[in-house]
């Protein structure tokens, strides 16, 4: 019909044809540039305004030497994670330094690069309307905000498998030698930023083995050089068990916790703070909704659609959790490793909201879970109870001790208040049996918690001095006399500060 009427038109009417196709193509392009552009302010600005988190002091601070190679041997023993992220961050510092701006600036190009291949993603799927919509989902999506603000590897691990999964579907599609070269370098090197990419990519590899057979064998040998290079660095790691704590807390809150992170980002124990789980009932509600609308509007091609993005963050999630259920297997299912899950989801999410048959209800639906994830993202930005805590702030309140001082806080707190205060700090272990003596005791707790008894401190010590920064709340106190007093560590570890664990910084302090 409409070739017949171009033809009837004659020039003029393919010249229209070609202006509107040109002018339509321009709406899409500039609406990716306006959810790019935000996507970017989110992130950008502010970008080096909170404090340092615990792993991201280690990034910092013990990873990042200056020799590029003494960096990657100190990956190999310190970490339990591929060196990727690291390699990259070593050269990206060497521009822009490890202050919080300069470091985080990575991961926030980064996870603003993820936007224009989440629409790539629904493109692919379902159209323009749908890759759109996935793109302002990871634009405003609280998750991927705080992971693209963060110096560790979890944003380029999103990145990196969101074009796998883009590059294995043009390859079911079309069957391009290229496409599947690509998908392998893109898996390979999500291998070689987080080891939890391999679940998702299993059920890529599956996927094209089973469509495409032959033309697959290239990627599935790319990826798998890959895994064999990276093979004796996990078993390596492994063998240090520095995640081991994971397996430690409840398996089933921790999958309640996943979903809550999903779409409202860390607002609990990572930060120090209580668990909100209210904050995310409306997002988990419009998700939800979002997929009983696929189930019950979705035509055949709809569905099928989402079938092979919700078998990948299927399997992010479920093929670690399984694992996790076998007896003497390993545990380490935690939200942020399983964050290959959430773009998959995501889409799902956008072709359920752009279903033809459930126009007027998608959109409703899509408009409502923009606007609380923009609003949410602002509200955390601006808000302290939300944000990473502010040691810097407490560093400065604290000032040059004037004697030997021990601070008291959150265990995840004291790597980073021990790089504000730039000093000679260390943390003392539990286990420690010197006799510490010291002139002044600090504690930081979360808003304002009941003073300490003198089980805790002994009888020689008196509060002097309180100070509220932005939810931080210090107290501090001092021997009677002009001497040391000796410290009970071990009592000082359960002194009421409304965190889980404690932990204590020494700075000046000397062995009795």
């Amino acid at each position: 019909m409409e070739a017949a009427t171009l033809r009837r038109g004659g020039p003029a009417a393919l010249a229209q044809s070609a202006r509107d196709a040109l002018a339509e193509r321009s709406r899409t392009f500039w609406a990716l540039v306006g959810l790019t552009v935000l996507g970017a302010l989110l992130r950008f600005t502010t970008l080096g305004l909170q404090s340092y988190h615990h792993d991201e002091v280690v990034t910092a601070v013990r990873v990042l030497q200056p020799d590029f190679f003494h960096t990657m041997d100190v990956v190999g023993y310190s970490e339990s994670a591929p060196p990727l992220y690291y390699a990259l961050a070593w050269f990206w510092t060497q521009f822009t330094g490890t202050a919080e701006f300069g470091l985080r600036s990575l991961s926030a190009l980064v996870g603003t690069a993820t936007i224009p291949v989440a629409f790539l993603l629904g493109a692919e799927l379902r159209g323009r309307r749908a890759g759109l919509l996935t793109a302002a989902l990871v634009a405003v999506n609280p998750m991927l905000l705080w992971y693209s603000q963060e110096a560790r590897a979890y944003a380029l691990l999103t990145l990196l498998c969101a074009l796998s999964l883009l590059f294995c579907l043009r390859a079911l599609r079309n069957g391009q030698h290229r496409d599947f070269v690509l998908w392998g370098v893109a898996s390979g090197l999500a291998l070689a930023t987080h080891y939890f990419a391999v679940f998702p990519l299993l059920v890529e590899a599956i996927l094209l083995v089973r469509q495409r057979r032959r033309a697959s064998w290239v990627g599935l040998g790319i990826a798998g050089g890959f895994g064999a290079l990276l093979l004796p660095l996990a078993v390596s790691q492994m063998s240090y068990g520095h995640a081991e704590w994971i397996g430690n807390l409840s398996l089933g809150h921790r999958l309640w916790e996943t979903a809550v992170t999903f779409v409202t980002g860390e607002t609990a124990d990572i930060i120090g703070q209580p668990e909100r789980p209210q904050l995310a009932l409306v997002p988990l509600a419009l998700c939800l909704a979002a997929f009983g609308l696929l189930l019950w509007r979705g035509g055949r091609d709809e569905r099928r659609a989402a079938l092979r993005p919700l078998a990948v963050g299927a399997a992010a999630i479920g093929v670690p959790v399984l694992l996790a259920l076998f007896p003497g297997s390993k545990d380490f299912v935690l939200a942020r490793n399983m964050m290959a899950a959430l773009i998959p989801l995501l889409l799902v999410v956008a072709i359920a909201l752009t279903l033809p048959a459930a126009r007027r209800l998608g959109n409703a639906i899509a408009a409502a879970l923009l606007v609380y994830s923009l609003g949410f993202c602002v509200y955390a930005s601006v808000s302290p109870d939300l944000q990473r805590p502010d040691w810097g702030a407490v560093a400065s309140r604290l000032g040059e001790a004037d004697g030997p001082r021990a601070t008291v806080t959150w265990t995840l707190g004291l790597a980073p208040l021990r790089y504000e205060l730039d000093d000679d700090a260390f943390m003392v272990k539990p286990a420690e049996r010197y006799d510490w003596q010291a002139r002044e005791i600090v504690f930081v707790s979360s808003g304002h918690a009941p003073p300490p008894g003198k089980r805790l401190l002994g009888p020689d010590f008196r509060e002097f001095g309180r100070e509220n920064d932005d939810g931080l709340f210090i107290r501090r106190f001092r021997p009677l006399g002009p001497g040391l007093a000796p410290l009970r560590l071990r009592q000082l570890r359960h002194a009421p500060l409304d965190f889980r664990t404690n932990g204590v910084l020494l700075d000046g302090v000397g062995p009795g």
